[in-house]
């Protein structure tokens, strides 16, 4: 009888272990996939900031070759006679701009920027976000002064503050 109770308690303790050790591999097998997820993100995310640039750089420009047809060949006036506005933005105190703008303000930038702040369900990481805005300055810096400029000004509704002495 002794035997029988022993080998209960045994097999109880192993069948217990087992199911602990089992659930610390299941924890563990599941960080490892949410870390590699977390990656694949990240260099998506990477990829498509860098493809805009790639595909830019690759346009070649116009050929010195003759054309026979000069009827078909288009060359647009503005290019060459309008300055251009991207002259005028301080592109570099717009980047410490994006660096020092707190949460909620890049996240509302990014937005208004076509942006997504949310992929799947989740929040994207803070230096994402930050890491995209700062490609569609590049891109498109007088669309992110303008939303910047917007998200920097005072509102209309925000009354100043007044101590009381």
């Amino acid at each position: 009888m002794q035997d029988i109770q022993d080998f209960l308690t045994n097999a109880i303790l192993a069948i217990a272990t087992v199911y602990a050790i089992l659930m610390i591999l299941d924890l563990f097998a599941g960080l490892v996939q949410l870390w590699n997820a977390c990656n694949h993100q990240q260099n998506n995310t990477a990829y498509s900031v860098n493809d805009k640039q790639v595909t830019d750089q690759l346009i070649s420009p116009a050929s010195n070759k003759p054309v026979n047809n000069p009827e078909s060949l288009s060359i647009p006036v503005a290019d060459s006679t309008a300055p251009s506005t991207t002259d005028n933005i301080d592109t570099e105190s717009l980047t410490l701009l994006i660096e020092k703008l707190p949460q909620p303000r890049i996240r509302t930038a990014a937005r208004r920027l076509g942006i997504a702040d949310k992929v799947n369900g989740h929040y994207q990481r803070l230096a994402i976000l930050r890491t995209q805005l700062k490609a569609k300055l590049t891109s498109q810096p007088t669309e992110v002064a303008r939303v910047l400029s917007e998200m920097t000004l005072p509102t209309s509704t925000s009354r100043p503050k007044v101590l009381a002495g």
